[in-house]
């Protein structure tokens, strides 16, 4: 006797002749915002590309490249951790529960993408050479990508559970967008 195969039906047709509709998995409340989060780290990616080859590049344009990192964290990643810090976190904290530290640790990653932003800054007022410039870069850039990875991973179906769509959008999304543009 074969053993049965749990949840044969889904999306293959009923045992009894019938087809059941096509399963749609439901749109996550915090659709939009892991689209944003996808394109920041296309960005993330794209730099890190271009931080590969520092190292072959004349100086000006090594710190060049360096600048670069800083200007897109300072432009596009601090203003969006400033957000999540005032919006999206609480929103977490409420979600996970009474007495949750779930967000202490991404807190926590922002302050270490500022310190290393902080210790890029000052090398490239230094002079320091392109491994050094590389090394903090890709620290930067491999915290912010980790950080936006473990949220999407961890944070967010948290909320996805917690929120209905418009709700999200309403009482976590919009705040969260006005905070940024006000960072």
């Amino acid at each position: 006797m074969r053993p049965k195969r749990r949840n044969s039906r889904v999306d293959t047709g009923s045992r009894y002749g019938g087809h059941c509709a096509v399963m749609s998995t439901p749109q996550k409340s915090t659709a939009s915002l892991r689209t944003e989060h996808e394109q920041l780290l296309t960005q993330i990616h794209a730099i890190g590309e271009r931080v590969e080859k520092l190292g072959e590049q004349p100086l000006p344009q090594q710190m060049g490249l360096a600048r670069e990192v800083l200007e897109f964290v300072r432009k596009k990643i601090a203003p969006h951790a400033r957000a999540e810090e005032v919006t999206l976190y609480p929103a977490v904290d409420w979600a996970a529960g009474e007495g949750s530290h779930i967000t202490e640790i991404p807190r926590f990653e922002h302050k270490l993408i500022a310190r290393r932003c902080d210790a890029l800054d000052k090398a490239i007022q230094e002079g320091a050479s392109s491994g050094r410039l590389m090394h903090l870069s890709y620290a930067i850039l491999g915290l912010a990508a980790a950080h936006f990875v473990s949220t999407e991973e961890v944070l967010l179906p948290y909320l996805d559970k917690a929120f209905d769509p418009a709700r999200f959008e309403n009482e976590v999304l919009s705040p969260l967008r006005v905070r940024r543009k006000e960072a």
